[in-house]
């Protein structure tokens, strides 16, 4: 070998250690730039129900008839307990602005509370003790009009809603699909139901031999429901769902018993959650509890108990964030926000992630 060849070869050796040194520290300084600010606690509850109306408005649920909400953009927090309710598990919030929002209970009662004045008092809207009853989750499509959805009774899916905000009744079983041996929904984050638009909805499920999608386009007299290629289990399946347009849409989930698993644990849609597509290169590291989206559909954002990521491809590859781990995300303009166990609440500066 030439004295020349061997120059060239250690010129291009160099070139390329200097080109990784600097794709890493550009990673790195950019990882450190994209992390969860804690937030100082507000409360010990386990938090498992998040909204966030905007950047100054997040409102938060949880254990123990727990509530909290900031009209600052978290700088204050007020939270309290909803009396008699020390025994309830609040796994899904819904707010409208600083003074109006619903919380509902999972567990084998479920009890739908509603505040007008901030939280000052609440009124019971719904009450439900039937045997098997475990609600899961619900959406709203604006402030009158929602549903909420319950692990099956009888072999069969159990969903509510309301038309004026303050009354909640069944609707109609004989439209809803039979249910899988095991087939449940899970309340990790309240997030397993989506809605896009004026009529159309989405819920995700697991537990059974095949995690699916229920899916209604005429606001749940209807419904029909899909396979998708996550994995199930009693403990696995798809743990939340957002769709960005009628069309596209990701869901995410895993096993929680199995946390570091990140084997089918994430799937994106392009016709409405007919097919779903294996997300199989850069997915999130493993179990997911949360999926997000922000209003311009141009970011999703995951979480779970072992860290979170960020996707800017409709779910198709996904970006670490951190290894802090959290419940449940949502997201406002430009700033999300995650929320965990004994009160932990972390901040995130969205526009450090474009």
């Amino acid at each position: 070998m030439t004295y020349t060849r061997i120059l060239n070869i250690d010129k291009r050796i160099l070139l390329r250690e200097a080109l990784l040194f600097l794709f890493t520290y550009l990673s790195l300084n950019c990882f450190a730039q994209t992390q969860w600010v804690s937030v100082d606690k507000v409360c010990r509850s386990s938090l498992r129900g998040l909204c966030v109306v905007d950047d100054n408005i997040i409102w938060g649920s949880g254990s123990e008839g727990t509530w909290l909400r900031s009209c600052n953009g978290g700088i204050d927090w007020r939270t309290s307990l909803i009396p008699g309710c020390s025994k309830l598990d609040f796994r899904d919030i819904h707010a409208l602005d600083c003074d109006r929002a619903w919380v509902i209970s999972a567990g084998d009662t479920c009890k739908i509370y509603y505040t007008s004045d901030g939280g000052l008092s609440w009124k019971l809207q719904y009450i439900n003790y039937e045997l098997g009853i475990f609600f899961d989750g619900f959406a709203f499509w604006d402030e009158k009009t929602a549903l909420a959805y319950s692990d099956p009774l009888g072999g069969k899916f159990y969903v509510i809603g309301t038309k004026d905000g303050h009354t909640w009744q069944p609707i109609d079983r004989s439209g809803l699909p039979d249910a899988l041996e095991g087939e449940a929904g899970f309340a990790a984050s309240g997030t397993g139901i989506c809605m896009v638009g004026e009529e159309a909805v989405w819920i995700a499920t697991g537990g059974g031999s095949r995690a699916r999608v229920m899916f209604s386009g005429d606001k749940g007299l209807t419904w029909t429901i899909y396979d998708s290629p996550l994995t199930s289990s009693d403990a696995a399946g798809i743990f939340s769902i957002v769709f960005t347009t009628p069309n596209n849409g990701t869901i995410v989930g895993g096993s929680y018993l199995d946390s570091t698993n990140n084997s089918a644990n994430c799937a994106t849609t392009t016709d409405g959650g007919v097919t779903w597509k294996l997300v199989t290169g850069q997915q999130p590291r493993g179990y997911r509890s949360c999926v997000a989206a922000t209003n311009d559909a141009k970011l999703l954002l995951t979480v779970g108990r072992t860290g979170s990521e960020w996707s800017k491809d409709h779910g198709n590859t996904w970006i670490p964030i951190g290894k802090k781990g959290y419940f449940a995300c949502a997201v406002g303009n430009k700033y999300a926000w995650a929320v965990g166990r004994n009160g932990k609440v972390g901040k995130l500066d969205l526009t450090k992630l474009e």
